[in-house]
């Protein structure tokens, strides 16, 4: 056993000897003389800081409703000390006992009504907190809630135009080496259009003969191409390092070696030069929206310890005249004709709709809880829009900045590109032009849902959005383009819409929609369809002048076609095609003149034509094809496909005769083993005989997969795909209005105030806001005593603000919840200030006067989940330990320089030999204790 000895006996020994204070080897002596009063958190000082039970007193006082920060409680044991200490040592104790009763939320067994409590108290003391901060005047420091620097930079920035495009990974390790997506028939065109000239190079591979495909080599060739052309784009290799191979052992991540580098092609785009891919051969392709993931693994549900990843899959269906991709190394559950898989942000919820557009970019509307490509979110939920080229690159997200909660539930593209979007959304939706009959952001019907529809630009940049609703719930739930650019949304309501007549239970409405060249826009009408049951829209297509729903309408599935031609919609035709048994209409959409019908039904009593596919037992798919007028006739048919469990139709996708479906898989589906706990299904179905076509059973992380949007591009597959190129003309631009590229909304705000002694100006973000005209109202806000430009930081231009001269301040703050703009754009709140650093190398406010310290205290802070409160326990950490700089630094100041001198003298003097000589006898005595060890 091995014997220690604390070398702090020996030094308190000889320091009692001595009659110096006792202090420890670690420690320096206490000055004889005090400058500053003793801090409420040093040992020996009898606070609620610093001893247990007088803090627990102090946050039973605060829940009792007792105010936490007190002045006259802070008491000085220094005569004649500054005021400041006091009111330091007050706002530290009240921040203390803040913090404490954050602690409160850790107690076992707390019910919903403790939480409450606890959660209402805190939001009483952070309010406490922020009012005495914000009214503090301090005679030898200033402090400020928020934080303190010497520029503002704003985190969300607009994009630079783009001049390359890099493709994904082509090889690993060896780049000399025959790379195999080069392999096998690869053609593909580029055109290049210059100064209103179009140049066209054919790229064939073929071309190269003999010459090994490797990546100097096929580069060379399309150089070659190029350079032939008389342009100036060229394509050259990037490296991409491969960094260190970890594994997890036994929780550690630990190096096990290096990983190979990749390369990739990249296209460096001359100026003024406009590309457009595109291939002599094409096949089909699927987008595929799913969720994947184990959502209780632990088996009980109020953990919710779920992790969910949203992803979006590439599938070619078709393989007679192009050559999927190969399959790269270690994908997981890799199904045949899966061309990539990509993994959405993990803020990125439900997928409700996915969309390609005429130009084969993809369109994706998913729910989001958090931040998602580097934009913010005001509150729960919003909803968020993305847009990926055909090679899966993630080209932007639009978010739709919802103050409350929103979700989105239906797209749809236009032929000119225009991108609309439908859903619900609860609380404020800023800038929106409101319904007569909203639930609305304050009052007794705050919490119910209002119908929103959107109109983007194709950059994502919003046109005009329409919020129209109920008193009750309501959402929309489908939505299409009309061809003269009307919008026509078809949802569902608790109660009235204006202008119609409730029917009972959740009605089914449609509604019209039509804007002006200046985005104006005119209801053209409204009117709620179905049964005085429970209803849900299943699908919505215009057809000419008509509009088509089909309506889950008590448990049948029912169409409903409108005349449009008048200027309102009435209603020409409906056609009831039966009981679905406990199923739902899940998609409907026009082709060929003919409408398709898709969902599930529990039996085969629907009655629309000929059954060209059994139904098998349990929730089956089916797809059925009727004519677009409703009427019955000879070419009328109907198709199922499951097996034995309940296969779940989550979406349809129809193009040129083919039909797609997508879903939860039942325990079985025909000639198709089960690869998971939970699999999803892909299926075409040919509705003329039943046979069944392209159909894959898949599986996601941890054996859980379920889809939940589907699109078909006809042409989507091709060569493109091997080499991880777009089809399509390639977009180098981006949005510039800022509501694009972050969550601000027109109507939101902040506020700015410049010089000293100034007041606060208000700042109002106004529909199609740019970076340009925000810089101009800062200027005007800030009296023109502040230096703003705009620079450029990782290829975006953000703004950066700087006092004009040393003896301005700058300050900026939030504005009010749900309306907040300065956090939208990652402009910290608090005080801007120039600083000096002075011949003792330290750095001082500028304009002469006292110190600025920042709190960094959020004041939306709260206790709504365990990540909150985490958050809340380090701001409020945080705060603390500003407050005990700002302490020390006083306490510095006042003690005199010689004073200081002599300590450091005192803390680098040399221990008296006998001590040392002491000290070595007793070590010597314990080595032989040990054994000489």
């Amino acid at each position: 056993m091995a014997i220690t000895f604390d070398t702090n006996i020996l030094l308190n020994y000889y320091q009692g000897r001595a009659g110096v204070p006792l202090t420890s080897a670690e420690g320096a002596a206490a000055p004889a003389k005090k400058y500053a009063p003793s801090a409420p958190w040093l040992p020996g000082v009898q606070t609620a800081s610093n001893t247990p039970a007088l803090m627990t007193t102090a946050v039973k006082n605060a829940m009792l409703g007792r105010k936490l920060v007190d002045e006259s409680a802070a008491q000085l044991d220094l005569a004649g000390a500054s005021a400041d200490y006091k009111k330091l040592f007050a706002l530290y104790q009240g921040i203390d006992t803040l913090a404490g009763v954050v602690d409160q939320m850790g107690g076992k067994n707390l019910s919903s009504t403790d939480k409450a409590r606890i959660q209402s108290v805190f939001a009483k003391g952070l309010a406490e907190i922020n009012t005495y901060t914000e009214q503090l005047d301090m005679d030898q420091l200033r402090l400020t809630r928020a934080t303190v620097a010497d520029k503002a930079k704003s985190t969300v920035g607009v994009n630079r135009a783009k001049t390359d495009y890099t493709t994904p990974p082509l090889v690993s390790g060896d780049v000399s080496a025959p790379i195999d997506a080069f392999q096998g028939e690869v053609k593909f065109n580029i055109s290049i259009k210059r100064v209103n000239v179009v140049h066209d190079v054919a790229i064939d591979l073929d071309e190269m003969g003999a010459t090994p495909r490797n990546m100097a080599n096929v580069l060379s060739y399309i150089n070659g191409k190029l350079e032939g052309a008389e342009v100036g784009t060229r394509v050259s290799s990037l490296r991409i390092p491969g960094g260190d191979r970890m594994i997890q052992i036994a929780g550690k991540a630990t190096k096990v070696g290096v990983n190979p580098d990749q390369w990739s092609m990249k296209f460096n785009i001359d100026s003024g030069d406009t590309l457009t891919f595109s291939a002599p051969k094409t096949e089909p392709a699927i987008y595929l929206a799913q969720s994947v993931g184990n959502p209780d693994p632990d088996g009980k549900a109020a953990t919710k310890d779920g992790v969910i990843v949203s992803q979006l899959l590439k599938i070619q269906t078709d393989t007679t005249d192009v050559t999927p991709p190969p399959q790269a190394a270690g994908e997981a559950n890799y199904i045949d004709g899966r061309v990539w898989a990509k993994d959405m942000e993990k803020s990125v919820g439900a997928v409700h709709a996915t969309q390609v557009a005429a130009d084969g970019s993809v369109y994706v509307l998913a729910d989001v809880s958090d931040k998602v490509g580097g934009q913010a979110i005001k509150g729960d939920q919003d909803v968020a829009l993305l847009k990926y080229d055909s090679a899966g690159k993630l080209l932007f997200t639009r978010t739709l900045g919802a103050s409350t909660s929103a979700s989105g539930l239906a797209l749809a593209v236009s032929g000119d590109g225009k991108i609309a979007i439908a859903g619900k959304v609860t609380g404020a939706l800023s800038g929106a032009v409101e319904g007569a009959l909203n639930s609305g952001a304050t009052g007794s019907f705050a919490t119910q849902s209002d119908s929103f529809v959107t109109v983007m630009d194709g950059d994502g940049q919003e046109l005009w959005t329409e919020r129209r609703g109920a008193r009750q719930n309501d959402e929309a739930t489908n939505i299409a383009f009309g061809a003269d650019g009307s919008v026509y949304v078809a949802g569902r309501a608790q109660s009235n819409l204006p202008g119609t007549t409730a029917l009972g239970g959740w009605d089914s409405y449609i509604e019209g929609f039509k804007a002006d060249a200046k985005n104006k826009v005119s209801t053209l009408f409204v009117q709620s369809v179905g049964s005085t049951g429970s209803d849900r829209p299943g699908g919505l297509v215009v057809d000419g002048d008509s509009l088509i729903m089909a309506n889950n309408e008590g448990g049948r599935a029912v169409l409903h076609r409108f005349d449009m031609s008048g200027g309102g919609a009435v209603e020409t035709s409906t056609r009831d095609l039966g009981d679905l048994s406990g199923g739902a209409i899940a998609g409907l959409a026009l082709d060929g003149g003919q409408l398709v019908i898709a969902g599930s039904a529990g039996g085969d009593s629907l009655s629309a034509g000929v059954t060209t596919r059994a139904y098998t037992a349990g929730l089956d798919a089916f797809a059925a094809r009727i004519s677009a007028d409703l009427s019955a006739g000879a070419g009328d048919r109907v198709a199922y496909y499951g097996g034995s469990g309940d296969d779940k139709v989550a979406g349809l996708a129809v193009s040129e005769g083919r039909v797609y479906l997508t879903g939860q898989a039942g325990s079985d589906l025909p000639d198709l083993d089960a690869k998971g706990k939970k699999d999803g299904f892909l299926t075409e179905l040919d509705l003329d005989t039943g046979t069944v076509g392209f159909t894959r059973r898949f599986t996601g992380k941890d054996g859980y997969a379920t889809p939940t949007a589907i699109a078909v591009d006809t042409s989507g597959a091709s060569a493109l795909d091997r080499l991880g190129l777009p089809k399509g003309t390639m977009d180098m631009t981006d949005a510039v209005q800022l509501s694009a590229v972050s969550a601000v909304r027109p109507g939101d705000q902040f506020q700015v105030k410049g010089g000293n002694g100034g007041t606060f100006k208000t700042i109002t973000i106004e529909a199609g806001e740019t970076m340009e005209s925000l810089v101009a109202k800062l200027r005007r806000g800030l009296n023109y005593q502040a230096d703003i430009s705009v620079v450029t930081s990782d290829g975006q231009r953000k703004l950066q603000i700087k006092p004009q001269n040393p003896r301005n301040i700058l300050e900026f703050a939030a504005g009010k919840a749900g309306k907040d703009a300065l956090s939208l754009l990652g402009i910290p709140e608090g005080v801007v200030r120039a600083t000096v650093i002075g011949k003792d190398g330290k750095t001082t406010v500028a304009d002469g006067k006292g110190v600025f310290y920042g709190l960094g205290i959020d004041k939306e802070m709260n206790l709504n989940n365990a990540e909150e409160i985490a958050h809340t326990k380090a701001e409020l950490a945080s705060a603390l330990n500003v407050i005990r700089t700002a302490y020390k630094d006083l306490k510095e100041a006042a003690t005199p320089e010689a004073q200081k001198k002599a300590e450091k003298a005192k803390a680098t003097g040399t221990v008296p030999v006998y001590l040392t000589n002491q000290i070595a006898n007793y070590q010597a005595a314990l080595d032989r204790l040990n054994g000489g060890g």
